[in-house]
Formats: C-alpha cells, structure tokens, sequence
C-alpha cells in the first residue's frame, strides 16, 4: 500500500545503428511527431526526452513541429531530460569530450527551449566511467539514470550515491530491466515495479518503443490507464511524471555509496572497428589543440567560433554509443569515417591558418635555408623529437644529396637527422629530418635547415650481441632479437622493465560484435612470428633484406624495423629508439586475414605490481585477473620503484594475465554480430563482411623510469597534442605576438581546455590535476599572475575577463 511508481515515457532513438544517419532524423521527427499527438490527447500524459542532436533535426525538417513542442514543454506537458548533444559511450570519449556534451546540449536547451536539465541519462550506454562523477558534478547535474550493466555483469545497488575521484558526488539510479517496452506490454513492465516496492516505496519506470524510436502507443496508453485506475483502488499511486518527480521526493539519507566505474558491459566494443576509434581520436586531439591556437591567433583574424563548433557536433556526434564503439552495420563505419575526415580536414585548415599568424614578425629566410616552424599549443615547453617533410629548391639528379643541419633562432645547432621521406620519386628534392629540440610555450618556435653536399650513405647498423641487437645511450638498453623480432630486454638505469615484448597474439572470438557474452579473450591460438627473407622479399617487395633491419640511424634516434606473419596476415614494426632520454616509438602496421579473433600486442613486464590506466579526467588501477578492460590515452605498469608509461594514440581495450599487460588492436568479427540464445547469428548461404581486417597503423610510445606516474597526464597530452611541425617561408613583416597565457609551477597539471566563453566575452581557462595531492601553479593571462592550488584529482575551470572567477564546467550562469 502506499507505493509510487512514475511512469517516464521515452522512445530511446540510435541516430545510427542498423541505419545511417537519415533514417535517424526520419524516426526522430516521426517519433516526436507522435509524442506531441499523446501530450495534446491525453490530459495526464508526460512525455521525456533528450539528445540536442535530434531535436536540430526536428527544427531543420519540420518547424512547426518543433514550435509546438517548446509549446508542450512550457506547459509541463514534455519534459526535456538528459541534455546531451547525443547519448555518448561513456567510456572513451575524454574527459574534455564529455564536458562539451554538457555545455553544447545545455546551451541548446536553454536557448531554445527555457529549461536546464539537472538529470543526466544514458539509458543504453555500454559501462560508465567514474570520471562522469566529478564533470556531472561541475556542470551542475544532482542526478543520473543508466541501465547498463545489469546484475549479470555486476553486482550493485540500484539506487545509490556515485562518489568521483575527486569525492564529487552524484545520486544515481540503475535501471537493470532496460529503458523501454515492446508494443502494448508497458503496463506489465510497470506492474512488475509496483509488485516489487515495499509499503511505502517508490519507483521509476522506463516504458516506450525504442532503438528506432516509437516511443508510447494507443494501446499502451489505454492500457495504462486501466492499470492506474486499479492502482489506485488499491491506494498506491502510479503517475505520468518526470525523472525529477522521482528524485526530488528520495530519501538521500541511508543511500549505499559507490566509489569505483561502473563496468564492464560489451568488452568488445573496446576494440571493434579500430579504424573508426582511430580517426575519432585523430579528430579529438586535434580538435583541442586547434582550439588553442586558435586562441593564440585571434589577434589576426578572430576566434573562428562557428567553424570549430561544426567540428565539435561532429566530434560529439561521434561519440553516440553505437558509432565509436563499432556496433553498427559497416555503412556507419564508413559514413562515420567521412564525417569524422571532414571535420579533420576543417580543422586543419583553421591551424594552418593559426601557424601562419603566428609566425607574424619572424625574419625572412635566407637563400641557403629553409625554415621549420613548430608551432606548441600548449602553455608549457614541450621537449622531444619532431618531425618535418619539405621540399628543396630545386631536384637533385646527381649523386651526391644534401644532408641536412638545423639551428635554432640563436644560431646553435641541434640534434638532427634526414629520413626516407613519404614519397617514392627516386632524386633528392623532398626531404623529411627528425630532430630533437624543445617548443617554446604558446606560439612557434623557428628553427633553421641549411645543407652540405655529401655522398648517399646506408644507416649504420647497431651492434650485436648473441644474435641480439643491441642499442644503448647510456640512459636505456634495449636488445632486439633477431630471431624472433621483439624487445628481448629493455631496461632502465640498469633495471630490466620488459622481455620479449611487443608479440602479436592471435586469440579465438565468436560472431560477437559487442562482446556482449564475454568478459575476457584468453584462448590465444597462436601468435605473429618473423618471416624468414623469401618472405619478407614477398612483403616488402625488396628482395635480399633480412625480416630485422636497422632502416634510419643518427644523432636523433634509431629505427629498426622487423616483418612479422601469421598464416597470410602480415606485421610490421618499427622500433623508434630515441638517442636522448628512454623512449621507444612502436609502429604497428598490420593486415589481418583471420577473421572472428581478437588481435593483441603482449608487452610482458618484470615484476608487474599494477596496471594504471587514463579514464575521463582521472586515473584508475585496471583488473589484473586478464578480463578487458578500457582505458584512454596511457597505462602505467608500476614495477616496484620504476615503472613503464604507455602512451597510445588509438587503442582504448586491454587486459592483464600475470605479469603480461596485453594491448586490443583489431577486433574482427562480423558487424553487428548479436547472440540472442540459440539463434544462429550468421547466415549459412552468403558471405558477410568482417571488421577491422583491413590495414590498419598503431603507434604507441613506451617510456620508463621513476615518477612517470604523476606526470604521465602532460607527457601523454605532449605526444597526443603535439606541437604541430611545418616549413614556412615567413615574410619578415609585422610583430611577434606576445604570449598571452603561461603555467608555470607544478608539472603535473595541465592546460585541458582554453577557447572563448560560449556566453558574452572572457576566456575559459580548465586546469586539470590528475595527482592524489593538490598541486600549486602560477597562470599568468596577459601579463597578470594569478597563484593557484588545484585540488588532488580535480579539474577547475575559470573564466578570464580581466580578471579570474572559477566557473562550472558547462559555463552556464549561475
């Protein structure tokens, strides 16, 4: 008696999933077509709904539609919930990523509709990431609905108080049973609440066709309200209602507390259609970089804010928990590639316009040199190897080539060394040089290439040891096996980290596209071994070079490269061995012919203790008992007091089985691949295309050392937003811009976040500390410092306009 069950009527609606994007916007103006019928018919009907995406659709393609919906929610008749440009996977997008969800979708509703929503949802998302706490927290939400995982995949409480890692926290309901209601069964679905309340309970009930939309039904309605009726008659109460009904009446006081992500559900998607998860992250760090400079260059040309924000949808667009994580049929794959390029491709001519600008006071070259800028977006000198290609002059048709010096503005020579260049034209006009320099911070820093005349030479080969190659510079040691092709011992200041690292498995996988039956890949079938030279002459179409080769050797870094197969797959790997500090550069390139398997890289460590991965504006120690697991852009293996920092640029899965941390490259299974029972998943009669075997390039970088953990957040934003690297004839006109922000101080914290404010004037500053302590740093903004203490595992964010005023992260006014 005396129970509450409030019925949220929703039609949960994929963008894209079995579909591309137009059938979207056509179930989405038909779902809420429908919806606004339901809302002016039935006096107590209440429908809820979210995702800024579908209703641009909604404006775009049918306007009096969308007039009459701002209608239907001033009345209270529909409930805007959620407010997020989609419903995001919420493990791998960044922390700043989920941040822009927010602050673009709350920005939208406001502005359209009067309303700012304080329940957040993602009803159909695969896993949440703790790191959701503290960027809900600070964008203003008090409360989250999920569903996924179900007590199949973890056991938890439904209702509960989420706690961040910054000890933001956030009232959470889990709805186990699914967000929605085959035709005309929501009043059992609702029954099943109300018969499973104590005396005096209450409860939310999801109901509505979904996926493809649909939403509520005559029969459903109809149905419902005999059920309320009876309910009633039995004094307990269900009611149309919103999340908010529901919330704002909950006892808060005894609520179970849980402080860890809430996961793992649909380990797969970790990994599927890897190439889509590559271009998605190419754009997302270039997207903020870009942002960035595009702050330092307004002084020229203004803040491009419409252009970076079409980027943006799409970057956010992306994110819809059937696109990055690789659930949808292959049509999707590709669009999202096109999508996801052209916006890639707007942004880099926003940059180049950025680096052009700044370049403004820089002296004209001279006749014998030609400049290279590199252009760091970051508020702190970034040191390291870069990268360049440019052209000569003129062709070079004879036998001599010139070899090139760099120096930097003072006239001192740096560390520098030619390459194979990118094309194939056999004369000596395009040139690529790696060099080791450090950028100075926010702007360009020039550096100058002039050449000598010398004679074609091969690379010097590294020394041998017991079959072994052996590189040392005196910092690392680092011994590649010639028989087998993998780091056979690398190690720091004397201490071994890895053995035999860098092995390519082979593991068994069914037609399983999310991974949605399984928490680990453990059957390893067998593993990439070096190709012997007849078939490394095959592959390579060089014939008489060994499968392991030194290919570049200079002042700079050494590159050995060793040909690998499996069956009629085929690997490359080049191992970029830096001559300055402990760094190693891995190259992945890899063709896969198995299908129905998942592809990892082994990097076995010496006395592993932990595995410490990047998780949305956080870290978080990964399970070691070898289910998969995901992660961001690094993983720390903590071995005693050293330790190996992993930085990636694509890669989001992996697992741990005793001391091996084990990297998910390829996942390829059939798209869309479901198990639901004994169904056969696959058709017996025709071929049907498989994911991610295609070829594909992975890059990783592996550092070790002490006290790599602390600064492994700005080491991995260095190489994953790293200063952009171009030649550039300036003109010697104008003034050198001044830098108008620096961080000074602690060198853990970084610079996440600097764009213009979406509302009025002023500059969005956000600082992120990802250490267990708080950390002191000194910003300084055109010329003023502003001291500053940002807390252990915290990200502040501040609006600068003349002077500086911590704000919420979704920039909404107060």
């Amino acid at each position: 008696m005396n129970k509450t069950v409030y019925l949220i009527s929703n039609a949960h609606l994929d963008p894209v999933w079995q579909w591309e994007w137009e059938e979207g916007a056509a179930a989405a103006v038909s779902t809420f077509r429908v919806a606004a019928k339901f809302c002016r018919q039935r006096d107590k009907y209440v429908f809820c709904h979210n995702e800024a995406s579908l209703y641009e659709w909604v404006k775009e393609y049918e306007p009096p539609l969308f007039e009459e919906i701002k209608k239907l929610v001033g009345e209270g008749k529909w409930v805007i919930v959620g407010g997020w440009y989609v419903q995001p996977d919420c493990n791998m997008p960044s922390g700043e990523t989920f941040i822009r969800q927010a602050a673009y979708g709350r920005k939208y509703f406001y502005e359209n509709f009067g309303v700012i929503p304080d329940v957040a949802n993602n009803y159909d998302s695969f896993g949440h990431s703790r790191g959701l706490v503290q960027i809900l927290s600070k964008c203003g939400y008090k409360y989250y609905i999920h569903c996924r995982p179900d007590d199949g995949h973890i056991r938890m409480p439904n209702t509960y108080r989420w706690v961040g890692f910054d000890g933001s926290q956030i009232i959470c309901e889990r709805q186990p049973n699914g967000y929605g209601t085959a035709l005309g069964t929501a009043y059992l679905k609702a029954a099943h609440h109300l018969n499973n309340l104590p005396d005096g309970g209450s409860a939310i009930c999801l109901w509505g066709v979904g996926d493809h939309g649909g939403g509520a039904s005559e029969d459903d309605l109809d149905k419902l309200d005999k059920f309320i009726s009876d309910a009633e008659k039995n004094g307990d109460r269900v009611v149309h209602g919103s999340p908010n009904d529901y919330f704002d009446k909950l006892d808060r006081s005894s609520l179970p507390v849980w402080d860890k992500s809430v996961n793992p559900w649909a380990v797969g998607c970790y990994t599927s259609q890897s190439k889509l998860k590559a271009m998605y992250r190419a754009l997302e760090d270039t997207y903020y970089a870009t942002e960035k400079l595009c702050m330092l260059s307004r002084f020229a040309h203004g803040y491009p804010a419409e252009a970076l924000t079409e980027a943006e949808k799409a970057l956010l667009f992306a994110t819809f928990h059937d696109y990055l994580p690789g659930s949808s049929v292959e049509p999707v794959e590709a669009m999202g590639i096109r999508q996801l390029g052209g916006a890639y491709d707007a942004l880099t001519k926003l940059r180049a316009a950025s680096v052009f600008a700044l370049c403004a006071g820089q002296p004209a070259a001279r006749p014998d040199e030609i400049p290279v800028i590199v252009c760091n977006p970051h508020p702190y000198p970034v040191k390291g190897v870069f990268e360049c290609e440019f052209m000569l002059w003129d062709q070079g048709w004879g036998d001599t080539v010139k070899y090139p010096h760099l120096y930097d503005e003072d006239g001192v020579e740096v560390p520098c060394q030619p390459e194979k260049e990118l094309s194939n034209i056999p004369i000596d006009w395009r040139k690529r040089i790696s060099f080791y320099a450090e950028a100075k911070p926010c702007g360009v820093t020039r550096f100058n290439c002039r050449f000598e005349e010398t004679k074609k030479q091969k690379p010097a080969q590294l020394p041998e040891e017991d079959g072994e190659l052996v590189f040392d510079n005196g910092k690392m040691r680092v011994k590649i096996g010639k028989n087998t092709g993998l780091i056979t011992s690398y190690s720091v200041g004397g201490v071994q980290l890895l053995h035999g690292a860098c092995r390519i498995d082979v593991l068994a996988d069914r037609a399983d596209a999310w991974g949605m039956t399984v928490n680990s890949y453990r059957d390893v079938l067998g593993s990439f071994t070096l190709l012997d030279e007849k078939q490394t002459a095959e592959y390579c179409m060089t014939d008489g070079i060994p499968p392991v080769r030194v290919i570049e050797n200079g002042a700079v870094r050494t590159v050995v490269e060793a040909a690998f197969g499996y069956g009629s797959s085929r690997a490359l790997i080049r191992y970029g061995l830096h001559k300055n500090g402990a760094d190693i550069d891995v190259s992945v390139r890899i063709r896969v012919d198995e299908k129905q398997k998942m592809i990892k890289l082994s990097l076995p460590a010496d006395n592993l203790e932990s595995v410490v991965g990047q998780v949305p504006y956080g870290r978080e120690e990964l399970s070691m008992n070898g289910d998969e697991t995901v992660s961001q852009r690094y993983k720390y293996l903590s071995e005693d007091e050293n330790g190996v920092l992993v930085r990636c640029r694509s890669t989001y899965g992996s697992s741990v089985e005793g001391d091996e941390y084990k990297i998910s490259l390829l996942h390829t299974v059939p798209y869309t691949a479901h198990p639901l029972g004994d169904r056969r998943v696959m058709p017996d009669d025709r071929f049907m295309p498989h994911m991610d075997t295609s070829e594909q390039v992975f890059e990783f970088r592996i550092s070790g050392g002490e006290g790599l953990l602390d600064r492994a957040e700005r080491l991995t934003q260095e190489y994953c937003e790293a200063p952009y690297c171009m030649s550039f004839f300036p003109s010697g006109d104008g003034k050198r811009p001044e830098t108008p922000v620096l961080l000074e101080g602690d060198g853990c914290v970084i610079l996440s976040a600097y764009k213009q404010s979406e509302y009025g004037s002023g500059d969005v500053i956000r600082l992120f500390n990802p250490t267990d302590a708080g950390r002191a740093v000194t910003l300084t903004l055109d010329g003023k410092k502003f001291p500053l203490t940002v807390p252990a595992f915290s990200f502040d964010t501040y609006l600068y306009d003349g002077g500086l005023t911590r704000i919420r992260a979704d920039e909404m006014p107060e």
